[in-house]
């Protein structure tokens, strides 16, 4: 066996020492993991841990209620718009060839379900017929049913009257 040379031993002896010194190195970071480690591991640090997150959840639900509630205003919003834009294009739509303008407003806006004249009433003033008195409304009503927008019928004595598609 060739004994080795001096500057190849020396070599060999730096290696060996850097090793030692980077095994050195590893043991003090491997301690530190070991401390940080045990203080997670803790109970108390647990139960911090967990109750942060409880307080972020509890934020985050009051936050997610707050648009909630945002967006359910937002949503009524819109409906009441739509009922804005249906009673506008019902307002300005190009009246029906055998009725006046003012007839055709009128067919327009009732709603489609039977009603007796009363709740009828009630709906177009509502709307925004507030000077038209009842009597003119019930004028209204017999021409369109003369016409045949509308038609009558009687149930427990009382008068119902239902909107015909024309």
């Amino acid at each position: 066996m060739p004994v080795l040379k001096d500057n190849d031993s020396e070599q060999l002896r730096q290696l060996v020492k850097a090793c030692l010194l980077e095994i050195s190195k590893l043991k003090m970071e491997l301690k530190k993991c070991q401390k940080v480690s045990s203080e997670y591991n803790s109970d108390e640090a647990i139960s911090e841990v967990r109750e942060d997150a409880q307080t972020k959840l509890q934020e985050k639900e009051k936050e997610i209620n707050n648009l909630q509630e945002l967006l359910e205003k937002k949503n009524q919003k819109l409906e009441e718009l739509e009922i804005i834009k249906y009673h506008f294009n019902a307002l300005t739509a190009k009246p029906k060839k055998d009725l006046t303008s003012f007839q055709s407003q009128v067919y327009q806006l009732l709603p489609n379900e039977e009603d007796t004249q009363e709740n009828l009433y009630t709906h177009i003033t509502e709307i925004g017929f507030s000077e038209l008195s009842q009597e003119n409304f019930e004028h209204v009503l017999r021409n369109l049913e003369r016409k045949g927008y509308f038609e009558t019928y009687e149930r427990d004595d009382t008068v119902y009257w239902k909107k015909l598609d024309k």
